[in-house]
């Protein structure tokens, strides 16, 4: 088992109402397994999400990662498993303006010791993946929606996480472009590469092998 979540409860303060967001929330995923959680917007799956990749803590419950107990760790530990172990593909890209495809790919070994040759092969290796070696020198602005994205999904695979994250990967793209994503995410499933994508669009969702459905803060 890879991940473990179990009775999990989030709530935020507003002003002086408490808003429930998860509630007695209970996911388990295994080694190389793709799972994708619809809802829709306000149903709890960003947050849940937050919680996954170590961005934020419940209220109560447990979450193991990977043998791990995440909650017992420290801010600096839950730093180190999301710059080893987890990957973040994103709706909005974002990707530095003032990096080329390289520097923003890089980004992820920024504060690990790793020797620089080995950052470069990683680096292109990732870039290579998505298919974007031609275009690794060009910045974001000289790059289309989907091959932004690739970009960002190159930058998840280039430290070769346990686990990747997708928060609406294909909210910001076209028909076309939102199917090539799919089938990268595809292709990297098919490489054992474990994957948790949230997304309101049923299209989007059945590219995964199981689908779950988050709705008033509980999966169905």
């Amino acid at each position: 088992m890879l991940l473990e979540f179990k009775r999990v409860f989030k709530s935020y303060q507003i002003g002086k109402n408490k808003i429930p967001v998860l509630q007695d929330l209970d996911l388990f995923v295994n080694e190389g397994e793709f799972v994708s959680i619809m809802g829709t917007s306000g149903s709890g799956k960003s947050t849940l999400l937050h919680i996954l990749g170590g961005l934020d803590t419940p209220d109560e419950g447990t979450y193991r990662f990977n043998a791990r107990d995440m909650l017992s760790l420290s801010d600096e530990e839950r730093s180190w498993i999301r710059g080893h172990w987890l990957g973040f593909v994103f709706q909005t890209f974002n990707l530095l303006s003032e990096l080329d495809v390289v520097g923003n790919v890089s980004l992820p070994f920024t504060y690990r010791k790793t020797k620089p040759e080995k950052i470069a092969s990683h680096v292109e290796h990732a870039i290579d993946r998505v298919g974007l070696l031609h275009r690794k020198g060009h910045r974001p602005f000289e790059l289309s929606g989907g091959e932004m994205q690739r970009v960002a999904i190159a930058r998840a695979l280039a430290v070769n996480p346990k686990m990747i994250l997708a928060d609406e990967p294909t909210g910001n793209l076209d028909s076309r472009n939102s199917e090539h994503i799919l089938d990268l995410f595809r292709e990297l499933h098919q490489t054992g590469t474990s994957i948790i994508l949230v997304s309101h669009d049923e299209k989007v969702a059945a590219v995964s092998e199981r689908i779950l459905q988050m709705e008033d803060g509980c999966l169905q």
